[in-house]
């Protein structure tokens, strides 16, 4: 199997790299980015459930002008038809789109890791374990938007609020949920500490439950609206209740690591941006869609995007490894064992117990197999 392959591969490499200097880290995640572009643009069609189908829209595309792709009857968003109509300047061959996407993509998440998450080793390891470097094969439009949403994230961690909704905009253009997260600097303002969680956390809970009994009927409501989501038939399976306790477990790791294990206090960067607060309200909303998902699967997409949290979050909850000079060895903390042993388990069960089900980690091909 390819993603046990990686697995080991980043496993091997941190031992190859035991010190945690600037250097380590920037070759670590080089080489673990070669390797995931590789995998993911050398794929074969069938690995990814749309994309077959997004190869066919570049075949319908390949050789028309600006505004007739522009103007063709299709269900993607303009800026990946712009996409597929400028790869399509150089070659008709879909495969390249494959390519193309995948290097945007993985590119995105492993700057995003090296140069925004506390501890890039653990979060090159939860990107694949976690399964959102397989999900990310699977659904191509949206993970564009998310690639294009992290260039964001230095914008939202300075505040500059106009130039980050201008990203949203632009990564709505790949996919048009992606919208929600115009919302991002609205959770900036929300006050986070150890006091207010004694409104936040049963807010959630409130919300969180009528979420689950009210999603259905919101959603009835929105295909009267917009007929066309009269496609998104409303799916229910066992495996959704487990993404959201595995989510609320890991939003509850947090939250006691740094709310009551703690002072409690903000923590602001330069800025005036406190990325603990920000992230804590934003695992928060991610219960509350986590609970509607269990009701209508199709919200697995939108869930999804509040999984790229767990990137930044785990990495400030769980404290790092560190070098041993005199025995010359890593030396691991008690609970980030305990966390890669949790999410080794998760990505087992994804892989053998899921891995052709919905959106999970589906058997790999290559291209030329």
């Amino acid at each position: 199997m390819i993603y046990v392959a990686i697995l080991l591969f980043m496993v091997l490499l941190r031992f190859c790299l035991p010190r945690d200097t600037e250097k380590s880290r920037r070759v670590f995640v080089s080489l673990v980015c070669v390797v995931l572009v590789a995998v993911a643009a050398c794929r074969a069609p069938e690995v990814g459930r749309d994309t077959s189908d997004f190869m066919d829209v570049f075949d319908k595309l390949a050789g028309r002008g600006l505004l007739d792709a522009l103007r063709f009857s299709s269900w993607v968003e303009p800026l990946f038809r712009l996409l597929c109509l400028g790869i399509s300047l150089f070659t008709k061959n879909a495969a390249w789109l494959v390519v193309v996407s995948s290097v945007i993509i993985h590119v995105s998440v492993c700057r995003f890791i090296y140069h925004h998450t506390a501890n890039p080793y653990l979060a090159c390891f939860l990107y694949l374990t976690l399964t959102l470097y397989p999900w990310y094969l699977n659904v191509m439009r949206q993970a564009l938007a998310i690639a294009v949403l992290l260039w964001g994230w230095g914008l939202l961690k300075r505040r500059r609020f106009v130039c980050y909704s201008l990203v949203g905009l632009l990564a709505a253009g790949f996919h048009v949920s992606a919208l929600l997260f115009l919302l991002c600097p609205f959770a900036c303002l929300v006050p986070v500490s150890k006091k207010s969680l004694s409104v936040l956390l049963p807010l959630t809970a409130v919300l969180a439950l009528l979420g689950a009994i009210f999603v259905r009927p919101v959603v009835a409501l929105a295909v009267k609206l917009v007929p066309h989501y009269a496609d998104y038939q409303p799916t229910r399976f066992l495996a959704l209740y487990g993404f959201l306790a595995f989510f609320v477990a890991v939003c509850a790791l947090g939250i006691r690591r740094f709310y009551f294990a703690g002072e409690g206090v903000p923590v602001k960067n330069e800025h005036g941006f406190d990325e603990r607060g920000f992230l804590t309200v934003m695992m928060l909303c991610g219960v509350v869609v986590g609970a509607a998902m269990t009701q209508f699967g199709q919200l697995q997409r939108v869930f999804n995007y509040f999984e790229v949290c767990y990137l930044l979050w785990l990495p400030l909850a769980v404290p790092p490894a560190t070098f041993d000079e005199d025995r010359r060895h890593l030396s691991f903390h008690v609970i980030e064992i305990a966390t890669v042993l949790v999410c080794l388990a998760y990505f087992f069960f994804i892989i053998f117990a899921r891995s052709a089900t919905w959106y999970d980690a589906l058997p790999y091909r290559f291209f030329w197999q």
